[in-house]
């Protein structure tokens, strides 16, 4: 009988405790908050029992070790785990176990040749250390006669991430949202580390990374864990070495390489991990916390994907390397003192690119970086690839017009008529048919508008949505020729926002059939027909992605004169805003793991001006993202394939990681919704986490042609790891980037600002801003309170004087006609503004100017203040 089953061991530290099973694992682990010691609740993070095939995550959960050894090359891995533990006292005679609160001797069938133990210490705050550490410590003896080679040392982390068995109602929601964590990952070497954190943000989290020997080089999650019909995203482990596990699995090599390690006859080696409580929020807690402890804690500038026009900077604190290695040429300008090293790099071609380091006990550090080509480049080649590749062009065709999902590593569409039975098909393509006419709402093409003449006029009006009630049918029945399943709410959205650019293209540039005035109705009425018709099957307390749009198309009706319309929208709006304002936790979408509906939740809070709810509401959408330094992760929303239908049918064959999904880029566009509210300090931790998911989807879109993965699996176990090769529903992510992304300088406690989207020069003459959006459409600098908004252009640059009483801007016509703009400037210190011979009085704070802009060509506006 392992006699640990007679007894129950525990361990209690300052913050920290821990309760024992079978095994030596950790069957409770309680954290508390440091900051609130005494008033601060308790968070239990280990997974209740769940069963898995003939697996249990009890098998894998913390305490738990995976060894694989072999005696010679040539043969298999032996592999093994403790089943059982005999638990030391402190006056065990072992001299080889230091008196610790908790100790173990562990057994592993097959593997007689080692004898392994651990410890459970807790290392007490110093002045050098002031954070209360828990140390796992892991002693390895090989006894055998004959040296031995541990190809694999892995450590399962079954962290309660288990979010199934939940109902819809606001009460089991909230239980939900209070009782499971996320489990972020970092696995650079050295600098590695997971943070579980609480998926409502609030601390505590638990931070665990690598204390002794050579840190993590890779992950997996448990491929059994991967399989399961449960709402999870499995269990992950963590390998010090694992050239075993990758031969054993046949997996691809990861990003760090793999290794092994030859213990000889008598030889011990000793690797240990630490935990300690931590808080994320508005501060990066994990970098925080990383420095105090003196490991390498890294930040981003703007994150781990950037543009090759601009690059990105990397700091090191805690531990600062002496110096950076590339993994392949780019220019770098490297600067280092006893607190920080710091790194500004910039390649001349689109790609991966690794950063290196070692820390101060010599182990090799990797962070994975990823440039992209210039975000306009990559804006239209997407759009090239949409029309070239995914437009049905041929008029005989019964869905000519239609824009279609397509498999970007076969280079071919997906028109079966299976696809279309599920939702997957219809939004897939109308996903990309919004990216392309926002894109030529922005950039013009003749061509291309033609392809959305098309699909407006012939594919949608046949198949999408009934002329006579506005419904949308969110699936097609191919054989008899028609479009069904009007109660899906999801479809509506992609419609409505297709007909408002539309309407922006043919206010601006025209080359459409229609007058802009029939696109705007267009647009109304599917939003009317979404409150009519598609909440007939669908859980009505969540938010709906691409909803927060209807609030221009309102503007745009009242501008028109249209304003019984948009009275009427503004009801429905506001009446669904106050009804999920009475909820307390309406986060979930088609899943728990879901976070498409967090950016009309936070715009209801808005809306409804309920302070309380902003806080929350922002604090849980980015509790569901991590700033690891590695460009899969780096601010991407935690997503997993969930079983429904919105999905292409064969893009998801287990729970693999969906980083970098559709839901990325408007969950970030939450933090530029908030810098309306006057912070006195820009959130940092809550800016580089928008920064980095406004970014790092880009890195999906094939450089050379345009093609698109809706996701990235950094997971060898799954079985879709690497780039998805179907488009998705990405294009929903690329339209909300085009319709929210500015050039943005926000305040710094220090002396320089923060910048996204452009470049930012000051000195006495006032400063300037050149946006690098890819855009052009917005500039902000929040401490000034300035803002420019252009409905048509480029901003190509913005300079003002110090005292806000002049300003100069370049604005580009990308287009081959002349067009019409209106110009909006915020900020100025002055009622009246003179510009180019023009005065222009001020309204609520605005100057509004119409501009005519000449056909390619880029013109230059001065103003000065004159009362």
């Amino acid at each position: 009988m392992d006699p640990f089953e007679d007894e129950r061991g525990e361990f209690t530290g300052a913050y920290i405790s821990m309760e024992f099973g079978p095994g030596g694992r950790i069957t409770q682990l309680w954290a508390s908050d440091p900051t609130r010691a005494e008033e601060g609740e308790d968070f239990q993070f280990i997974l209740p029992p769940v069963r898995f095939g003939e697996e249990s995550g009890e098998d894998y959960l913390p305490g738990t070790i995976l060894i694989g050894v072999r005696s010679n090359q040539d043969d298999p891995w032996a592999v093994s785990r403790n089943v059982r533990a005999e638990m030391l006292d402190d006056d065990d005679d072992d001299d080889d176990i230091l008196t610790a609160n908790a100790k173990f001797r562990y057994e592993f069938p097959f593997l007689e040749e080692l004898d392994v133990l651990g410890e459970f210490t807790e290392i007490a705050a110093t002045a050098t250390s002031p954070i209360p550490q828990v140390e796992w410590k892991i002693t390895i003896r090989n006894q055998g006669k004959k040296a031995v080679e541990i190809g694999e040392l892995g450590f399962p982390l079954a962290f309660n991430n288990f979010y199934d068995g939940f109902g819809w109602s606001d009460d089991e929601l909230t239980r939900l949202w209070n009782s499971r964590c996320y489990v972020h990952k970092s696995i650079t070497g050295g600098s590695s580390w997971i943070f579980a954190q609480r998926m409502t943000g609030l601390p505590p989290g638990l931070l665990v990374f690598p204390g002794i020997g050579p840190g993590w080089e890779y992950f997996s999650h448990v491929r059994a864990s991967l399989t399961t019909p449960f709402q999870w995203e499995g269990i992950p482990v963590v390998y010090v070495h694992s050239l075993a596990t990758i031969e054993r699995e046949g997996i691809d090599s990861w990003n760090n390489g793999h290794s092994s390690r030859v213990l000889e006859s008598g030889e011990e080696m000793v690797v240990s991990m630490r935990m300690v409580p931590c808080e994320s929020d508005k501060a990066d807690g994990v970098a925080e916390t990383l420095s105090a402890l003196g490991r390498p804690a890294v930040r981003a500038f703007p994150g781990m994907v950037a543009p090759i026009d601009l690059g990105l900077a990397v700091e090191v604190a805690g531990d600062p390397p002496k110096k950076f290695e590339l993994s392949r040429p780019a220019e770098m300008d490297f600067e280092t003192d006893e607190n920080l090293s710091f790194a500004y790099i910039q390649p001349k071609d689109a790609g991966p690119l690794d950063i290196k380091f070692r820390d101060k006990e010599d182990r090799p550090c990797t962070l994975h970086a990823c440039f992209i080509r210039p975000i306009r480049e990559l804006i239209e080649k997407r759009a090239e690839y949409i029309v070239g590749r995914q437009a049905v062009t041929d008029r005989s065709s019964p869905i000519y017009g239609a824009i279609l999902l397509s498999q970007i590593f076969r280079d071919e569409v997906v028109n079966t008529p299976e696809e279309f039975a599920e939702s997957s098909g219809v939004e897939s393509g109308l996903a990309d048919a919004l990216f392309l006419a926002e894109k030529n709402a922005i950039y013009p093409d003749r061509a291309q508008i033609a392809v959305l003449e098309a699909c407006a006029e012939e594919f949608i009006p046949r198949w999408i949505q009934n002329p006579a009630s506005g419904a949308v049918a969110s699936s097609l029945n191919v054989p008899t020729g028609s479009g069904v399943a009007f109660g899906r709410p999801l479809t509506y959205p992609h419609v409505a926002n297709f007909h408002h650019a539309l309407y922006r293209i043919a206010s601006s540039y025209g080359e459409l059939s229609q007058k802009p005035r029939v696109y705007l109705m267009r647009a109304a009425r599917t939003w009317e027909a979404l409150f009519a018709f598609g909440w007939r099957s669908y859980v009505r307390t969540v938010g709906l992605l691409g909803f927060n749009e209807i609030h221009d198309l309102i503007e745009d009706l009242a501008r028109e004169g249209l304003t019984a319309e948009a009275a009427k929208l503004e009801e429905l709006a506001m009446g669904k805003a106050a009804e999920l304002m009475r909820l307390k936790s309406p986060f979930a979408g088609e899943s728990a793991l879901d976070t498409s509906g967090m950016a009309e939740v936070f715009q209801a809070a808005l809306l409804t001006r309920n302070d309380e709810a902003m806080e929350r509401i922002a604090r849980c959408a980015f509790a569901a993202r991590a700033l690891s330094p590695s460009w899969w992760w780096a601010g991407s929303d935690k997503r997993s394939w969930d079983g429904a239908d919105s999905s292409p049918l064969n893009a998801f064959q287990d729970r693999g990681e969906v980083c970098l999904g559709q839901t990325t880029i408007p969950n970030s566009l939450i933090f530029f919704q908030q810098l309306d509210r006057d912070y006195l300090v820009v959130p940092e931790a809550v800016m580089r986490l928008a920064f980095s998911g406004m970014m790092g989807p880009w890195a999906l879109v094939r450089a050379e042609d345009g093609a698109a993965s809706m996701s990235y699996c950094p997971d060898g176990s799954s079985r879709h790891a690497g780039f998805n090769p179907f488009t998705g529903s990405s294009g929903l992510g690329f339209f909300h980037y085009l319709r929210g992304v500015g050039a943005y300088v926000l305040p710094n406690r220090g002396a320089d600002s923060f910048v996204f989207g452009g470049r930012f020069m000051a000195d006495e003459s006032g400063f300037q801003v050149e946006p690098c959006d890819g855009v052009g459409r917005k500039v902000i600098v929040r401490q000034l309170g300035l803002e420019a908004h252009l409905s048509f252009g480029c901003i190509k640059r913005l300079k003002a004087a110090p005292d806000m009483r002049s300003v100069e801007i370049d604005i580009e016509n990308p287009s081959d006609k002349p067009a019409a703009a209106r110009l909006t400037l915020k900020g100025l210190w002055g009622v009246a503004l003179e510009l180019d011979g023009l005065t222009i009085e001020s309204k609520n704070g605005r100057h509004e100017a119409r501009v005519t802009l000449p056909p390619r060509r880029t013109v230059t506006l001065k103003g000065r203040i004159v009362r």
